[in-house]
């Protein structure tokens, strides 16, 4: 449990850096970008614990039997769960896209684990799931109306009388993007996507496959397929005008997203896939708490009763 805790505080640091980074103007191709090369970190520790086993006779990876089919959730993950994630933070932000990713992540690990993994879902672990999918509607519907709230013509003329009263109204800026529709398709894709590589990641994990292992082939898969994607779309000059802020961004993002995924990778070693998620989806209320604090959004009544659900989700928790 305290792994998982662990996991998803870290996770929620690395989710308001992806956020930082989440451009409305940048397209696909930035997306791809920032997605891959936040991979490297964890990338990169993968390769000195692997180096470490092996300098202590220690086996690396598994028989190929164990290996190939975490290659392909790897891969999986990148494509469907990462991607679409980066993408939903550019068209509907931070607020809106982890708890209903969450949602899908909690139902898809559970349905999956039950299948592949055989895992029983106590009557407590049961009511904390049923706790934190209340907690996560709460916390859309609060980010939702936030997001979709319109915009009256009296309220743009008032906005254009503060800054110049002799100034003529003038259409709002749209959103950039497909729309929230397609923003929410995108979080609800790419939980599913999560949640069913959780269990692949949870089964490698309990056998013969190293953690370090795991780390390699699911930050190889992001560094070395979403990165050559990304030259793709983007031109070189709009990469090489990277600004150091957004290098450095991007460094917390892949850091901490590293520290979480080591973490949770070792929590699943010990849990269930149902309850390593109910534990993890407590980054919902820290990720709600960091859009307030760190990009002004406002906390409405139903993301304060989600963020209360989400803790009684966790106390009620089976800790067996």
């Amino acid at each position: 449990m305290l792994l998982g805790l662990f996991a998803a505080a870290t996770y929620s640091i690395a989710n308001m850096a992806l956020r930082q980074l989440a451009r409305t103007d940048g397209g696909t191709g930035w997306d791809m970008w920032v997605a891959g090369t936040k991979a490297f970190p964890t990338f990169f520790i993968a390769v000195t614990l692997i180096t470490w086993r092996r300098l202590h006779g220690l086996h690396s990876f598994a028989e190929w039997s164990f290996v190939w089919p975490i290659a392909v959730a790897a891969i999986f993950n990148q494509l469907g769960g990462n991607l679409p994630f980066q993408m939903s933070l550019r068209v509907i932000g931070l607020a809106v896209s982890v708890p209903i990713c969450f949602a899908s992540i909690i139902c898809s690990g559970a349905v999956v684990g039950r299948i592949v993994l055989g895992d029983q879902v106590s009557v407590r672990s049961a009511i904390s799931m049923g706790l934190m999918v209340a907690a996560i509607v709460f916390l859309s519907s609060g980010a939702s109306s936030r997001t979709s709230a319109p915009v009256t013509p009296a309220d743009i003329t008032d906005e254009i009388a503060q800054v110049e009263p002799n100034a003529q109204p003038t259409a709002p800026d749209l959103p950039a993007g497909p729309g929230v529709t397609i923003g929410v398709l995108l979080s609800i894709i790419s939980g599913l996507c999560y949640g069913i590589t959780g269990v692949y990641i949870r089964k490698a994990v309990r056998s013969q496959m190293p953690v370090a292992a795991t780390l390699f082939l699911f930050s190889a898969a992001g560094f070395l397929i979403l990165v050559p994607g990304s030259l793709l779309l983007l031109p070189l000059s709009e990469i090489s005008s990277t600004s150091p802020e957004d290098w450095a961004t991007i460094a917390i993002a892949g850091t901490f997203n590293a520290i979480g995924f080591f973490a949770i990778t070792h929590a699943m070693r010990f849990l269930t896939i149902s309850r390593a998620n109910v534990i993890n989806a407590s980054q919902n209320a820290m990720c709600a708490l960091g859009a307030v604090t760190l990009f002004g959004e406002q906390l409405s009544w139903t993301a304060t009763a989600g963020i209360c659900l989400t803790i009684a989700g966790l106390l009620t928790l089976d800790r067996r």
